[in-house]
């Protein structure tokens, strides 16, 4: 059988660290080949002198850097970074999107605007509250503890679109929990 892979923006990483959940992050990532690309791991080392916790994002054994330097990335990352906003803000979703959209594979990308982007070229998106979805479904998670990690997580700084006490009622009304 062939795991999925998947490569992951510097968000989800970066909040279950500073959350201390790293690995509830590795059980939920279990079934996947899971990548990050090389401005991601900057970005993660960049946060570590305030945050030490991302020095242990970053260097994760089921984490595999990647770095790409084709053509056509270096085309896909231009047209994201572009349509990101440009300037040195978005890098790590632009290369994430490119580098999904490349080789046809999954971003776990949690921005809004990176998944609007990722959706409107056709990539395949999974965000952090999905998976906690599938975690809860595939029973590697309790529904208590995914909504103590979602209240955890918007502690430490996440931006999600509930807390923990909303989160069922959110998963339901996305279809996330069938």
């Amino acid at each position: 059988m062939t795991r999925q892979r998947l490569v992951i923006d510097s968000s989800p990483p970066n909040y279950f660290a500073r959350s201390n959940q790293l690995p509830i992050l590795e059980k939920l990532l279990a079934g996947h080949e899971c990548f990050i690309t090389s401005a991601v791991e900057e970005e993660l080392l960049r946060g570590g002198p305030r945050h030490a916790q991302l020095y242990q994002a970053a260097a994760q054994p089921w984490l595999s850097v990647v770095s790409e330097t084709s053509l056509p990335y270096l085309g896909l990352f231009s047209e994201y970074h572009g349509r990101l906003g440009g300037g040195m803000r978005n890098i790590g979703e632009a290369t994430t999107l490119a580098y999904a959209e490349l080789h046809g594979i999954t971003a776990m990308v949690d921005d809004r605007a990176g998944r609007r982007q990722g959706k409107e070229r056709g990539v395949k998106l999974l965000g952090t509250l999905e998976l906690l979805c599938a975690g809860i479904r595939d029973k590697v998670l309790e529904e208590t503890d995914a909504a103590a990690v979602v209240d955890l997580l918007s502690d430490h700084e996440a931006y999600l679109p509930c807390d923990g006490s909303s989160f069922f009622e959110w998963a339901r009304c996305e279809g996330l929990l069938e």
